[in-house]
């Protein structure tokens, strides 16, 4: 191979807008975790530090793999990282009232970090092997869906709403890409409504539900449940345009924000930079996804193109969930923003993930 396709066959853009977001988040995280007249919590910062260092290189990793290795071995990772997640269930130490942590000598480990992109690999396999052009039937969907129910219910039981709801929403996002019935739309949602209702009737716990009243009349108490939203959107409000600077957002560091290093991140980011720098910050996740689905586009197969499918899709509902709760469009579900929020398990599945649209893009080059 010639060195300028050698060079072509890198997606440099990729990479920049990747290590951008990161660096920032590194500088955001630091801030967040820093409090005026007492220094700052270092060992956050460093532990965050390191965690990015070991999700960089799994990411060139997994860069430097051939991705169809995943399509061999996808349901035998789907099995273990469900065996995980049972593991989690019986062993786990509870963490903000979910049982989905796994201790492992110094280090705590979040199956369901990985879960989702175990189904992106057990979805993709399914739809690369049953093209269907003329749009899937519900039926036809049984065997996707069963995965997705699995994962689902496993990651439920555990307390986790916001995780699970992440393996609903690739699910939707690759049947769509895949192209279904529009009976078949209909379908689901009145399945999904009434998964809903038994969810919430069942499946959540009190102080779940009492996110949604929250999320619905957050005014209603500001010193108990609307505590966290009001302090969140006060936060982003007040940075203005061009923001308090740097080490200056005195929500955050008066410690009324909670959460500041993981669910609450972007306001930390929002009242020292202001609207311009999330603009900013936004465009960057903007052509994060514009670059993962022209990769997913021009995928040499239907397998590398659901699973960059799969990854834009995961992308996308976890920075839209995090951003939607932080701003109160939508109920808080406890998701943290992609490489941006304090967290181990999910900088290693989410650099793992840009791994794999590397590895896609360069294969369209080498055969």
């Amino acid at each position: 191979m010639s060195t300028a396709k050698k060079t072509t066959a890198f997606s440099w853009p990729l990479l920049g807008v990747t290590m951008t977001i990161v660096v920032v988040g590194l500088v955001n995280l630091y801030s967040a975790v820093y409090f005026w007249g007492e220094g700052g919590s270092q060992q956050l910062f460093w532990s965050q530090l390191v965690w990015t260092v070991i999700g960089s290189v799994i990411m060139v990793l997994v860069a430097a793999l051939d991705y169809r290795i995943f399509y061999r071995f996808s349901y035998v990772f789907y099995i273990l990282v469900s065996i995980l997640l049972v593991l989690a269930l019986i062993l786990g130490q509870a963490v903000r009232g979910t049982h989905g942590w796994i201790q492992l000598g110094p280090v705590s480990l979040q199956p369901a970090e990985f879960a989702k992109l175990a189904y992106i690999f057990v979805a993709a396999r399914y739809f690369a092997n049953n093209p269907n052009p003329d749009g899937y039937r519900l039926l036809e969907l049984w065997k996707p869906g069963l995965l997705m129910l699995i994962s689902f219910t496993l990651i439920v039981v555990q307390g986790d709403m916001g995780s699970s709801l992440f393996i609903i929403c690739i699910f939707i996002s690759m049947s769509l890409f895949a192209k279904v019935k529009k009976r078949t739309i209909v379908s689901c949602a009145i399945l999904a409504a009434i998964v809903a209702i038994g969810v919430y009737n069942f499946g959540l716990k009190d102080y779940q539900k009492e996110r949604i009243f929250t999320f619905m009349n957050p005014e209603a108490d500001v010193r108990g449940g609307g505590y966290h939203l009001m302090q969140s959107k006060i936060a982003v409000g007040s940075g203005q345009m061009f923001g308090k600077g740097y080490l200056k957002g005195n929500i955050n560091k008066l410690r009324y924000l909670p959460e500041r290093h993981t669910d609450f991140i972007f306001p930390v980011f929002a009242e020292e930079w202001g609207f311009f720098g999330s603009l900013l910050l936004l465009a960057l996740y903007a052509a994060l996804l514009l670059i993962g689905i022209d990769i997913g586009s021009h995928a040499r197969d239907r397998f590398g193109a659901f699973v960059a499918i799969g990854v834009v899709s995961l992308l996308f509902w976890q920075l839209a969930i995090n951003l939607g709760g932080v701003l109160g469009l939508m109920p808080l579900t406890g998701v943290t923003l992609p490489l941006m929020s304090y967290g181990g398990s999910s900088m290693i599945a989410i650099m793992a993930s840009i791994g794999l649209l590397f590895s896609i893009y360069r294969r369209r080059f080498m055969f």
